[in-house]
């Protein structure tokens, strides 16, 4: 049944990633459409902001403490025309209302017009970045490339947190780079406490490219900390202007690194830098499966701090291992580390490893227990399907004998996300068959030992499950309120994104497959660790919708309440070789979705 089951995931995740790269190509020709619209825009107080043009609509997109009192219209290089009466420079745009469409014609050599549209984010602090070439185009062309340039802060009030100069920004992401919006990291000259999540120089802005809830990543990182997982990374939601252009909803996160409001550790690169010369220039060297570079000295004690990732993707980096058992490791404190300190860190993790897989449950003598268990049982919940393959991170201190599970990251394809809908497997188990043996190879010896599923049950009856209950019936409706209206002007800015992410055309109906999910995962870990049998999660409004199935020739329409899942297909009406797709967002039936809104399914075939 097991290899049915990822089998079953398998074809779904292949069918998802041919879907999805059709429809970025796709996406690609139609934002190559949308444009900046020329020569007029707005200038409220410090800040600059376009218009984006998508179509026949142009959109003015405001920030949160936007006040028309303190704004002015500009027009250069045209003449401007609203509802046909001309729109002069400095003009108190307070004259327009939000949400209202006004016709417009802007003149200049041609004539462009269209719907001209001032939509408002709300709830939300705001970042506005200006690079030193004015544009993004170097920056997004290759990952590596950085521009220094100017940032400015602001809470969702206006009022100032940070404004100076930007040391760099740069891309980042993986599956994510290759989409349009795209995650940046982002380095500041000096460091700042932003939003009081701490003081740093390094930040992320992730753009949640994947997950048209925007929640998925917040939700994870919050339920971290509720846990008590120390490390966790700190996040907000943002709106991102870049060069005064609207860039979307973003989720500002500390960057995971040593110091005093990240990751508390030794800084042990710091210490090695102080003893050496430029690490960077140093030779490398290569000992089997081991990587790091020739120095002349290091410190005198070696036993932290690290930070390493479990990174199938990207774990060959300056300084890097691979254990017995084939797990590729990659050093990302100290990322320029000597091969003698290599040479500590994967002794210390092979003497754990080789702990783990022969069942020895004196292994907690150097894997601490509780935070193993806690950010197993937070991939486990959540059903992260990139659990063991990337984004695993583990820290050590010095002198303190016990590696830690955390911090935690990377949680845009969980809770059901990416086709993966299935709600009723166990990661520590069956992952492995789904990523073909590709992940950390871990956690099946751990869970069959005694010691770690002991404290598993317990903390999942004590901790986890308690406030997973407090997510569906309070928490995920505050996400909602909070990051709402900023979601909605992200999916204008981004209109073809939501069809690679969600289910669902409405917001909310995203959010409450959210709800319904964890409600699943919850009934299925009770039954497995508890022995129990009971539902959780929302019960569906009472209301009726419609699920069409199109054929060629036929076609059938069931009416199904709202919450419920179809099982039953009318497979008479499909041709050989063909199967039921969504015709709105083009993803493959799946009797684990639940119905909120009216469907229309279509035959297809390849």
């Amino acid at each position: 049944m097991r290899r049915f089951v990822s089998l079953g995931i398998a074809i779904c995740s292949l069918l998802f990633l041919l879907l999805f790269f059709n429809r970025l190509e796709s996406a690609r020709e139609a934002m190559a459409e949308a444009e900046l619209a020329p020569g007029f825009f707005l200038t409220c107080g410090e800040e600059t902001v376009y218009p984006w043009s998508f179509g026949s609509e142009t959109y003015f997109f405001l920030p949160s403490y936007f006040d028309w009192r303190q704004t002015e219209l500009e027009v250069s290089g045209g003449e401007l025309y609203v509802e046909e009466q001309r729109a002069e420079s400095g003009i108190v745009a307070g004259r327009f209302e939000k949400e209202m469409p006004y016709f417009y014609r802007f003149v200049s050599g041609g004539e462009m017009s269209g719907n001209l549209l001032f939509l408002q984010s709300g709830n939300l602090g705001t970042v506005f970045i200006e690079t030193e070439s004015g544009s993004m185009a170097h920056v997004d062309t290759d990952k590596e490339n950085r521009e220094s340039g100017k940032i400015l802060v602001k809470d969702q009030e206006g009022n100032t947190l940070y404004q100076g100069a930007l040391d760099s920004i740069k891309g980042r992401g993986n599956a994510t780079w290759q989409a349009e919006k795209k995650s940046y990291g982002i380095k500041l000259f000096y460091p700042a406490d932003l939003f009081g999540m701490g003081e740093g120089e390094n930040w992320i802005l992730l753009g949640n490219t994947f997950d048209c809830s925007k929640i998925r990543n917040k939700l994870s990182l919050d339920m971290a900390k509720a846990f008590g997982l120390k490390g966790t990374p700190d996040c907000e939601w943002v709106d991102l202007y870049l060069n005064g252009q609207y860039h979307g909803n973003y989720l500002l996160c500390e960057k995971i690194e040593i110091g005093d409001e990240r990751v508390g550790i030794t800084d042990l690169e710091g210490e090695t830098k102080q003893l050496n010369q430029d690490l960077k220039q140093s030779e490398t060297v290569t000992s089997g499966n081991r990587k790091g570079l020739a120095a002349e000295k290091n410190p005198e004690d070696l036993t932290g701090g690290y930070i390493i990732e479990r990174d199938l993707y990207s774990y060959d980096s300056v300084s890097s291992f691979v254990t017995d058992n084939g797990d590729p490791f990659s050093l990302k404190a100290p990322q320029y580390a000597t091969i003698e300190q290599v040479d500590y860190i994967a002794d210390y993790v092979q003497q754990i490893e080789d702990g783990i897989l022969s069942g020895d449950e004196a292994v907690f003598a150097y894997m601490d227990l509780e935070s193993s268990v806690l950010r197993y049982l937070l991939e486990e919940v959540v059903l992260n399907t990139d659990f063991g393959i990337t984004s695993m991170f583990f820290y050590k201190e010095r002198q303190d004998p016990l590696l830690y599970a955390g911090p935690v990251w990377d949680y845009d394809r969980s809770m059901g996300a990416n086709g993966f809908m299935y709600s009723d497997i166990l990661l520590a188990l069956e992952i492995q068959d789904y990523k073909e043996q590709s992940s950390l190879s871990w956690y099946p010896y751990l869970y069959e030992n005694p010691v770690f599923y002991r404290e598993m049950v317990e903390q999942y009856q004590k901790t986890v499950k308690p406030y997973v209950m407090y997510l569906m019936e309070e928490k995920i409706d505050s996400y909602r309120e909070e990051v709402y209206p900023s979601a909605r002007l992200d999916s204008i800015r981004w209109p073809a994104q939501g069809f690679d992410v969600g289910y669902y055309q409405e917001f909310e109906h995203n959010l409450e497959f959210i709800k319904f999910f964890l409600g699943r995962r919850l009934s299925f870990l009770d039954r497995q660790w508890l022995g129990t049998d009971q539902a959780y999660g929302p019960q569906g409004d009472g209301q009726w919708h419609e699920v069409t199935f199109e054929g060629r020739e036929q076609t059938e329409t069931f009416r199904i309440l709202d919450g419920e899942c179809v099982t039953d297909t009318p497979d008479e009406l499909l041709e050989e070789g063909q199967w039921w797709m969504n015709r709105w967002n083009r993803i493959v039936y799946s009797s684990q979705l639940p119905v909120y809104e009216d469907v229309v399914y279509r035959a297809v075939s390849d």
